[in-house]
């Protein structure tokens, strides 16, 4: 069973008929079970920035609704393009013309998206045929983004198998706080399984921390998994249209983690930022940065760690 991961942008509507609901927050949460894939989708209520960020940092695909061209699906269009997102689909109206959209996407990593008017059978068609790759070698990380305490179960959350396997009983460190927690069991689909790979949402009933403790942004961890710092040297890939990056407070986005930094050092192609609370990280995680203030283009560029 292939799992994949889909981002809905700028339809809030288009995720239930795609899926069954799931969870709702701030995200919307929907899936579908066919016979060889599990799609899991996640869309931001509002078109939130950093929720925006927050999925775009821990999906496999994109879905962009576009009834027209707005400064919203620009910022979208800017951040996947960053990301280096690659399987997508842009879905427009009955009859459009889409030589506007082509034009904006052309040699940007959305440019082999597929574009086609809103049909449930032929969207799930497309997602069929992408392929993530998955890492199941490195040591098991998993990222949270909802928690809460279920009457007769205990602590559960909800969350993304990054990479490696997690099973039942495995013992791993909840980051940032370095906490030991007991995975005491595992569900898909709403179904018990022993363990399940990167790639999987999963859902997991946790012993040794509270629900409080494993917020949005909070890994699981097994040995030389993850790791928790305050202060990175990153290469920097700045937007191209925005101005020139200047000292100060701004904000970032790493996996379901969003958080406030401070730049205090700027080179020719790389910045240094400090958090004021520790944040987990692996050496391969994109730093989103954000502007918030910006009353335009709110996004700064990306940073990986030196």
């Amino acid at each position: 069973m292939k799992h994949i991961n889909i981002g809905i942008f700028h339809d809030e509507n288009l995720g239930k008929e795609l899926g069954k609901k799931g969870t709702e927050s701030d995200i919307l949460m929907f899936n579908r079970k066919t016979d060889n894939f599990i799609f899991s989708f996640m869309s931001p209520v509002d078109d939130k920035l950093t929720t925006k960020t927050q999925i775009l940092s821990t999906i496999d695909a994109v879905i962009i609704s576009c009834e027209k061209i707005t400064p919203e699906i620009g910022e979208t269009i800017l951040l996947i393009d960053s990301l280096e997102i690659k399987n997508g689909i842009i879905v427009v109206p009955e009859y459009s013309d889409t030589s506007e959209i082509e034009k904006l996407i052309n040699n940007t990593s959305l440019q082999n998206f597929t574009i086609i008017e809103k049909n449930i059978s032929e969207i799930i068609q497309v997602l069929e045929t992408f392929n993530p790759q998955r890492n199941i070698e490195n040591p098991t990380t998993i990222i949270v983004d909802h928690s809460f305490s279920v009457k007769g179960v205990g602590e559960v959350v909800l969350g993304l198998v990054k990479q490696g396997i997690v099973h039942k009983y495995d013992k791993m460190k909840l980051l940032p706080i370095d906490k030991e927690i007991l995975v005491r069991s595992i569900q898909m689909q709403d179904k018990d399984f022993e363990e399940a790979s990167a790639g999987c949402r999963v859902g997991l009933a946790i012993k040794g921390a509270k629900a409080s403790e494993m917020r949005r942004g909070s890994v699981f961890s097994k040995k030389d998994g993850a790791k928790i710092g305050t202060d990175f040297k990153l290469k920097i890939k700045k937007n191209r249209f925005y101005p020139e990056i200047k000292t100060g407070i701004f904000h970032a986005t790493v996996g379901m983690q969003s958080f406030p930094i401070n730049i205090n050092e700027i080179n020719t192609d790389s910045i240094s930022i400090t958090t004021e609370k520790p944040i987990c990280y692996s050496n391969n995680d994109v730093f989103i940065i954000l502007d918030l203030n910006a009353k335009k283009l709110r996004h700064i560029g990306n940073g990986k760690i030196l």
